[in-house]
């Protein structure tokens, strides 16, 4: 029993160890609550503590001309929105896009996970569309759309390819028409899972593992 016991208890080990490379981690997205500023503030104002920019937004690449952020002003003024997913301050764009390119490109097997809050605004019921681009290819996000002046989270999931290894990963968070409204992006990653030892290899280790004990048994 003993013999046996030690057998198992040293392949759960290696198992554990092959096990291990495969984890999930967070993926640096800069500004990813949009809390931070740009250099003019929030300028404008959109009623009782409403302020908001038309500006470009720090960390971003903001393509249009109708895009910044916004402080819609919970729980003081609930005109646009019942509350806010993080901090005060959200992004928007009108029929144009917000983009970042992350540090990470693609390896082969990885798997990439984006999450974002969407609102929908009470005045404007337009929920844009949000992806992942790789390579030319859009991987949008899906997810059940909030009522009017809530939020919900959105989440594209994409698996490294081998035509795309090595290739830039964008966040992209767009409206075709009216006003998205975006918060909290969080991009996750996970590597490609590791193989799992072949049956040989498992044996093997537990023969090694048999005879070390059979030998300190003999001493």
């Amino acid at each position: 029993m003993k013999v046996f016991g030690g057998s198992a208890r040293l392949l759960g080990l290696v198992w554990t160890v092959f096990a291990a490379s495969a984890y999930a981690s967070t993926i640096t997205v800069n500004n990813f609550s949009f809390e931070t500023l740009p250099g003019g503030g929030l300028p404008n104002s959109c009623g009782t503590n409403c302020l908001y920019s038309v500006a470009n937004i720090p960390g971003w690449t903001v393509v249009g001309t109708d895009a910044g952020q916004l402080q819609p002003g919970p729980p003081t003024n609930t005109n646009y929105f019942n509350s806010v997913p993080d901090g005060i301050t959200v992004a928007y764009t009108n029929d144009g896009s917000i983009s970042q390119t992350v540090a990470p490109v693609v390896q082969l097997g990885a798997t990439y996970t984006l999450t974002v809050a969407v609102g929908v605004r009470k005045d404007t019921p337009d929920p844009g569309n949000e992806a992942l681009v790789i390579n030319g290819n859009s991987y949008f996000a899906t997810g059940t759309l909030p009522t009017p002046g809530n939020w919900a989270t959105f989440t594209s999931t994409y698996v490294g390819l081998a035509a795309d290894v090595g290739s830039p990963i964008t966040i992209q968070l767009a409206s075709p028409s009216g006003q998205g409204d975006f918060d909290n992006v969080q991009l996750n990653f996970a590597p490609a899972p590791a193989p799992e030892p072949s049956s040989g290899v498992l044996l093997g280790l537990g023969a090694v593992a048999l005879f070390g004990i059979v030998r300190r048994k003999r001493a």
